[in-house]
Parts: C-alpha cells; structure tokens; sequence
C-alpha cells in the first residue's frame, strides 16, 4: 500500500546544512495501524510532511499503491495536534468540509456527515462550535472530517499530544476502536511508548537526528483491545524491551 524508498531529507540555513533524514525505508500493508516512536526534535513531523506531499523531499521515493506522490494528494489525510478546526463552523459543517469541494450531492454529504457524528459519538454536537468542544471531542471532529473524505492513508502528527492523560486513554481506546470499523491505513506519531504499543500492529523506533529506522517490533495482541491491556506482563513486558532500545 505505501513504499517508502531510501528518503532523505536536509534543511538549509545559510551556509549551514541539517541532515533531519537519512535513508529511510520501509513498506506498510493496507490496512495496517503503524506508529513511528521518536524523540522530540528527531524529524517525525518533517517524516509525515514529506509523505503527505507538504514538503518536498531530497532523495527517495514515496509510493500509494504504485502511484509515485510527489505533492498532497486527496489519498492522504492528516491530522495535527492542534486539531486544526475552523471556528466559524460548527461540527457538521467542519465534518463536510472537504466534502464540499467534491462534485457530490448534498443528499450524498449529510449521509456521509451524519455517518460520522454516528460513529465517533458527536451526533449530540453536529450543531456546536469548536470553541465549546473539550480537547478530547475537538480531535473527534477532526478524526470525522478527515474519515468523511475516505482517503486511503491516514497520517496522525501526535493527535493526543495536548490532552490530559485522562482524556488521552480515552482517546486511545477510541481510536483503536474506530480502527477496528474503519480498517483504514494509518501511520501515528508518538514519543509515548505505551501509546504507540496499544494502538499498533507494528511500532518503529526511530533514531536520534538524521532521523534512520533504529528498529521494529510487532505488536501481536489482540483485538479490541481495553486499556486492562496495559497491566498485563506481555503489555510490560514489551513495553520494557522497547524503552531499552529507545533510550
């Protein structure tokens, strides 16, 4: 589903020349949750940005089911942690969003929008306004716009990154959850381990700055997956062997 060939990455200031990435390769199956675990500052961002085509890449290839990307594309989705909302809309109306731009009905948008307010618990607030949402609901309405738009990899830049760690376990066990109906492609950002382990099939460890492959693990457990995973000995386990390697 997604290639990743040999990617590299260097910023220049001045006369002063920053390699953030260097020879990055790796394949992920349709279907697959991955996570990439790095240290902040190490390049995870500028990763994703190259892969939704934002950036520009220096070496490499990207790949979509065969198809070179070389800018963004209506295939990937991205998702930040400032939930990028418009505020002048309510939930609906950011939800149909994109659909919007489409040449599609608006029979065909309220079906797709209402499927969404569904199925990630936001049908009681299609009419509020970002500026009423909690953390948690705001990054639901941005998981629902990016999922109303279908795209085939979804890229999620530390989506939990600034709520409370209440709020953050709930979102986790919610977006396994979607996963599991959605059985969409997605690669997930963290710095946090146990994150990473509970929603993913398979958890790359990056290195520090010029951002290579350190190592990958498979995350075999299985699914759905409850946050009691997290106090068993395998969950700990892993979790242990991945610290090791990380630090």
């Amino acid at each position: 589903m997604l290639k990743i060939n040999k990617l590299s990455k260097n910023f220049q200031n001045g006369e002063k020349i920053t390699e953030v990435i260097k020879d990055i390769s790796f394949n992920i199956k349709r279907g697959n949750f991955v996570s990439f675990v790095g240290q902040s500052g190490c390049g995870k961002t500028t990763l994703l940005k190259i892969i939704s085509g934002l950036i520009d890449k220096d070496q490499g290839e990207i790949l979509v089911n065969d198809k070179k990307i070389f800018r963004a594309s209506k295939d990937i989705g991205m998702i930040f942690q400032d939930f990028s909302l418009f505020p002048w809309l309510n939930v609906r109306e950011n939800i149909a969003f994109g659909l919007r731009l489409k040449n599609i009905s608006q029979e065909k948008i309220n079906k797709i929008v209402n499927h969404y307010l569904e199925i990630t618990g936001l049908k009681d607030f299609a009419d509020a306004f970002p500026n009423s949402l909690s953390g948690g609901m705001k990054q639901r309405v941005a998981i629902a716009r990016t999922l109303a738009n279908d795209p085939q990899l979804i890229l999620m830049d530390e989506p939990f990154g600034s709520l409370d760690n209440f709020t953050r376990s709930s979102m986790q066990e919610f977006l396994t959850n979607l996963w599991e109906k959605e059985h969409k492609t997605i690669i997930f950002v963290t710095h946090d381990i146990e994150e990473a382990i509970f929603l993913s099939n398979k958890v790359y460890l990056l290195s520090k700055r010029p951002t290579s492959i350190k190592k990958e693990f498979d995350v075999n457990f299985k699914r759905p997956r409850k946050h009691s995973l997290k106090k068993t000995k395998e969950f700990f386990d892993l979790r242990n062997k991945l610290t090791e390697e990380f630090l």
